[in-house]
């Protein structure tokens, strides 16, 4: 309603606000007035005095010689970065994964003295294409450029390192990745000055100062400590942004008050660093030649930091430059996360880093930068045929080769032994830091226990006082109470005892002792390290593959491979050659061939093998089946002629006509068991001319159990192997197996594992001890290596099951003795937990049926071997395993266990009739009765079946 009448009485908003003003208004006391206005006068006075004072003053003119070529080497730059020839632009390359790196710059005039500036101005922000996936672990944002200064030995990446300080495009003044805001922000278009001040008796000596077309942006910024007087250089680092650098002697856009320009400066005041190009304009390009975990790297460290004009190619400088530019790297950066130095995985997860797309475009760019390089790659070096290819590819370059091959100078052990000390006392450190963090926190739990402990007496005593008190009041009471009952005064109360201070509680253990941290032991190196020539890194130059596949293809560089010169830096020539063929020599003996592919002689010898053992293991179980069914045929005749004895006395106890004569076939003769095994072991076996038949029905490998079969197979598989390799290695100087790398060529010829864990042992070398009959363990130039004792061409395979039986009888010989020192405590896959359950179970049913007892015989020669399986149910068959036996010779049939490639004996069946052993499984399916165990084990701890 107000609006409106007011609205129609003034007519217009301006009318309205004109006579507004128009209105008296209520005058503010004089007091509060004071209060309200006197401060902010004040205050705008302080602002103006601190704000917008500026304290720099107008430089005075300079005299003598001064500074005309400031501007920025190419050995200065990063290898992202383009100059205009003549525009003074600086722009970086954003292909191939450059886009994703800073570039930098620094100039070659560094300021020790007086006030001066350099301008830069953004030209263009760039937006090169990037990987969607990866913005997460690109550092934001995507264009930036930091501007400011830093020392001579510095690298170009301002903000990283203690050596530079910088304000960047985003306001923020940044040392040594410390970052704070004192600034504006400044983008395309702008005009930014950096001031450096470095007078004495400025009010503003030692900081820097930040200008944006031509006006203060903040306030100025000390110098660190650490780079005040030292010479300090122009310094730009930039990305995806071109931009144009002013080193003057005019400024683009002027400052309040006058500035010298870096050109201009005082030559007094300026340390310029003079240029390394060579003087008939040919750079050179290096390829050191260095052996793997030899010196190679460390000798490149020291040559780069006495030659900060080299350029370093390497996969290991990629990775620095990754890090330094901000880049996430998942497995960090430290070199415990490298596979190797020569060629360390990437890792970067974005995948124009880790797809090498920047290797690419730096080769492509390096050789039309007028720079020098050291192309560090430790395995391409060493190899002819990639030296000569990377060789070709710097024309117009001097290519020279370094060699970096036997003894090094006393210097260079030297500083190995520095590094080595270092590493060494590193590690002690650690160790000495983890173990005072762990009595430091044994001490806080011992402490605690004793202070709760301390507690609780302490409450206890207190309770004990406290209940004293109650006693006595009531004591007190109850007086009171039967003299006032008696009509006697009243007791008077005792006087309350001034509380005496109390004494400490008796602990039954003292109060632990805090430990006192002391300075970690200082360490040195022991004779034997001292003696070595170079210090070990935490990885290796190459990668255990890598440099077992090439280094049969090491050599040194010679003159017809495009170089222009070689340089032999640690011996001479002839030295170095003896030693690389020295070098070569032992990496043969101590190495393993990773791409060693089993020959055809080893494949037809091998298959040759598994078909005639397979025979011998079959034969064993046909051999068994007939003397079981021996033991079924005299187990079911023994128990008809009881049922017909029961039925006939049936018949006369009733009075009933007896039962028919029994009609039985012939009785077999029975055999001497114990005059066919005695003759049997008293065999020469070494006699033997057929293993199938070695007299009285008996084959050599009769009376194997699983364990005799797995040392069969051992002895051939370790003998073929020892021949294949020699074989298949095709190397005069590689003819022997070592026992380091058994279990390696074992799978690469048999395609499994080689367990020793299954044969109850911890090594390779015990392993072998079982097998000494075969093949021995030799020292070969202080290597333990493979000698067979049997030859590579045999023209029969008896000899194997022949060693295996002698090795048998003597260790049965022994045990017999009471010597276990040969017998075997080999894990049968079938029998996990063994012959312990069925022992007792067997022996009562054989004591109460002598039939169940032959059976028992038959089945398991050397004691009952019924395995239990997890998965077994519980049931008569798994509480007495001998029942299924007396049971099957009660209905007469056989009850057999059967093993992978066994030969069943053959039942007479009807069509419809349910197959014996079967446990009601239909006739035709293939899997038998294997009491509880799963398909193909072998039942009865596979003792031949």
């Amino acid at each position: 309603f107000l609006r409106l009448n007011l609205g129609s009485s003034f007519g217009s908003k301006a009318a309205f606000s004109s006579s507004i003003s128009d209105l008296p208004t209520m005058a503010e006391p004089a007091a509060k007035k004071a209060r309200t206005e006197e401060p902010v006068a004040e205050e705008a006075k302080v602002e103006a005095k601190e704000e917008d004072v500026e304290h720099e003053q107008d430089a005075t003119a300079v005299k003598g010689a001064k500074v005309s070529n400031a501007a920025f080497y190419v050995e200065d730059t990063t290898m992202n970065v383009m100059q205009g020839s003549n525009a003074s632009t600086l722009m970086p390359l954003t292909d191939g994964g450059l886009q994703y790196l800073l570039a930098g710059a620094k100039a070659n005039v560094g300021l020790t003295g007086g006030r001066h500036m350099f301008e830069v101005k953004i030209l263009e922000a760039m937006a090169p294409l990037e990987d969607p996936n990866s913005k997460s672990r690109i550092p934001q944002p995507r264009s930036q450029v930091r501007v400011g200064f830093s020392t001579s030995a510095s690298d170009p990446f301002l903000g990283e390192s203690p050596d530079g300080v910088c304000f960047d495009s985003e306001g923020q003044f940044i040392h040594h990745k410390t970052k704070s805001k004192p600034s504006q922000s400044f983008t395309t278009g702008d005009v930014v000055a950096v001031v450096l001040n470095l007078e004495a008796d400025s009010p503003n000596a030692n900081t820097v100062s930040l200008f944006k077309d031509g006006v203060r942006v903040c306030k100025p910024q000390a110098l660190p400590e650490s780079l005040q007087g030292q010479a300090l250089f122009p310094t730009i680092t930039f990305k995806n942004l071109s931009l144009h650098y002013n080193f003057g002697p005019q400024p683009m856009v002027p400052l309040p008050f006058k500035c010298h320009m870096v050109n201009g400066a005082s030559k007094g005041a300026a340390e310029e660093k003079t240029s390394t190009a060579p003087a008939d304009g040919v750079y050179e390009v290096l390829f050191p030649i260095a052996l793997p975990d030899q010196g190679g790297f460390q000798w490149l460290d020291q040559f780069l930091e006495d030659n900060k004009n080299y350029t370093e190619l390497s996969d290991r400088a990629m990775l620095k430059w990754f890090e330094k530019s901000g880049l996430t790297r998942p497995k960090g950066y430290g070199p415990a996360a490298r596979t190797s130095n020569d060629k360390p995985e990437m890792g970067m997860m974005i995948s124009a880093l880790d797809d090498l797309s920047v290797r690419r475009v730096l080769n492509a760019v390096a050789p039309i930068q007028k720079r020098n390089y050291v192309v560090m790659e430790i395995k391409s070096n060493l190899t002819k045929e990639e030296r000569v290819e990377m060789a070709s590819k710097w024309p117009g370059f001097k290519v020279v080769a370094k060699v970096l091959v036997g003894e090094p100078p006393a210097a260079f052990k030297k500083s190995s032994q520095a590094l080595a000390l270092e590493a060494k006392q590193m590690t002690s450190d650690m160790e000495h830091k983890a173990k005072w963090a762990q009595e430091k926190s044994k001490y806080m739990l011992q402490k605690q226990a004793w202070t709760m402990e301390k507690t609780k007496k302490e409450q206890a005593r207190r309770m004990a006082k406290m209940q004293e008190k109650m006693k006595k009041k009531l004591e007190f009471e109850q007086k009171k109470k039967e003299a006032l009952a008696k009509g006697e005064p009243a007791p008077e109360p005792e006087e309350e005892k001034e509380e005496e201070e109390e004494e400490p509680v008796e602990m039954d253990e003292p109060e632990p002792e805090e430990p006192m941290e002391v300075d970690p032991p200082k360490v040195e190196l022991t004779a034997e390290e001292k003696k070595k020539w170079f210090a070990k890194g935490v990885v290796g130059d190459l990668t255990p593959y890598i440099l077992n596949t090439s280094f049969p293809n090491f050599s040194l560089a010679e003159k017809d491979e495009g170089f222009s010169e070689i340089k032999y830096e640690f011996a001479d020539a002839a030295k170095a050659k003896a030693y690389m063929k020295n070098y070569i020599q032992e990496m043969k003996l101590t190495s393993r061939i990773e791409e060693l592919t089993p020959g055809e002689w080893f494949a037809t010898k091998f298959k040759d093998w598994q078909k005639v053992s397979q025979q011998w293991r079959s034969k064993q179980n046909q051999l068994k089946a007939a003397e079981m069914q021996k033991v079924m045929d005299a187990t079911a005749r023994e128990m008809k002629i009881k049922e017909h004895e029961v039925a006939k006395a049936k018949a006369e106890k009733e009075g009933l006509e007896p039962p028919a004569d029994l009609v039985l076939p012939e009785e077999p003769e029975e055999e001497d068991k114990d005059a066919q095994k005695a003759a049997f072991e008293s065999l020469d076996v070494f006699s033997v001319e057929d293993v199938n038949d070695a007299g009285n029905g008996l084959a050599l490998y009769h009376f194997w159990e699983h364990s005799d079969w797995q040392m069969l197979n051992l002895r051939f598989e370790m003998n073929l192997l020892v021949h294949a390799f020699r074989k298949d290695a095709n190397d005069p100087d590689r003819t022997q197996v070592t026992t380091e790398h058994l279990g390696f060529y074992y799978n690469k010829y048999y395609k499994k594992q080689l367990n020793n864990k299954a044969f109850g042992l911890n090594t390779d070398e015990e392993l072998l001890e079982l097998i000494k009959d075969t093949v021995l363990i030799l020292e070969h130039k202080g290597q333990k290596v493979l000698e067979s004792q049997l030859p590579d061409e045999l023209e029969v395979l008896h000899v194997f099951p022949m060693l295996t039986e002698e090795h048998r009888r003597e260790r049965c010989r022994r045990e017999n003795m009471g010597d276990d020192s040969l017998k075997l405590k080999i894990i049968n896959p079938g029998n996990p937990v063994g012959p312990q359950i069925a022992a007792a179970a067997a022996a009562a049913n054989a004591a109460t049926n002598p039939a169940v007892a032959a059976l028992a015989a038959v089945l398991r020669p050397a004691g009952p071997t019924m395995p239990v399986h997890p998965g077994m149910q519980p049931g008569m068959m798994m509480q007495n395993p001998m029942m299924a036996a007396q049971m099957a010779a009660q209905q007469g049939r056989p009850m057999m266990p059967w093993a992978p490639g066994a030969v069943r004996p053959q039942f007479p069946q009807q069509p419809g009739m349910v197959r014996p052993g079967m446990m009601g499984q239909q006739m035709g399916q293939q899997r038998p009765f294997m009491m509880g165990q799963q398909m193909g084990a072998a039942a009865w701890g596979g003792k031949g079946w």
